[in-house]
């Protein structure tokens, strides 16, 4: 059996550290910051979230060059003798393109670009059960490339956003355009299907968007056997706390949730006061 790495991004929001032991190739997209572009990992996550509360200015952001991911992929492959290339949602990003190009230009038949249909904790979630599977010396690259595939099939990502304006500026917000318009205390509820942001509805009152946001999230996938679970947000704690609150009232044992801000990358096109959960199933 060959030997087989991973290489992903930082927006499947698994820290660079936790990546780096777990052996797993990354890149970092870039955000222009402060007048030039720096690496997401490279910035503070908490700093950066109190900037975008305060300040009317959205920053740009960029994929990662296609030298980036060579620069990677000849690193692995001095250890791996095939790679599986995951990466954020094809249809949110370049990322998919440049890592495309690299592998071109590197070794086609080494490198495996595959499309996640995913983006932040939907793409974590991916790369951990793919690591386990790779672990376990059981499947074949081509088996591997299948699960990857279909992974986003038994995965739930909805989310709600402080405003549509962020989304809307970024170009990443698809048919939710309808959704465009404020009206007093009305909140988007938002999802992540087939790699493009859609919208559910609006739905008026903050309360009520937190428990519908959450049983949709907890709606059984696949064998109905909950695998992962993460509540995020883009620096809102009490939006991100009362969204941990109601999936623990629904059932799930806080042992089990992961907790954290979002990746700077999806937050940005997010916006401040954004939050959501994401669940993958067996």
């Amino acid at each position: 059996m060959p030997k087989i790495g991973i290489v992903t991004d930082n927006t499947c929001d698994i820290e660079p550290k936790q990546l780096e032991e777990m052996g797993i190739g990354f890149v970092s997209l870039y955000v222009k910051w402060k007048g030039k572009f720096e690496r997401a990992v490279d910035i503070d996550t908490d700093d950066f979230y109190e900037f975008l509360k305060t300040s009317d200015y959205i920053p740009a952001t960029s994929q990662p060059t296609p030298q980036d991911f060579e620069e990677v992929y000849r690193k692995m492959l001095k250890d791996y003798d095939e790679l599986i290339s995951v990466h954020l949602s094809e249809k949110l990003s370049g990322t998919y393109n440049s890592a495309r190009i690299a592998a071109q230009n590197l070794d086609e038949k080494r490198i495996h670009i595959v499309e996640s249909y995913e983006a932040t904790w939907g793409l974590g979630h991916l790369v951990l059960e793919l690591k386990k599977l790779i672990d376990s010396g059981e499947y074949s690259i081509e088996e591997l490339e299948g699960f990857v595939e279909h992974f986003h099939e038994k995965v739930n990502v909805y989310f709600t956003v402080g405003s549509l304006n962020y989304l809307a500026k970024g170009g990443r917000i698809g048919r939710a355009t309808a959704f465009l318009g404020s009206m007093l205390n009305i909140k988007p509820l938002l999802k992540l299907e087939n790699g493009e942001i859609l919208p559910i509805k609006r739905i008026r009152g903050y309360n009520k968007i937190i428990k519908e946001l959450s049983t949709l999230a907890m709606e059984e996938k696949g064998k109905g056997e909950l695998k992962n679970i993460t509540v995020e947000h883009t620096g809102s704690l009490k939006l991100g706390g009362d969204l941990l609150d109601e999936v623990v009232k629904l059932g799930v044992p806080r042992e089990k949730i992961i907790f954290e801000p979002m990746d700077i990358i999806i937050g940005m096109h997010l916006g401040p006061d954004s939050g959501g959960i994401v669940t993958s199933w067996e």
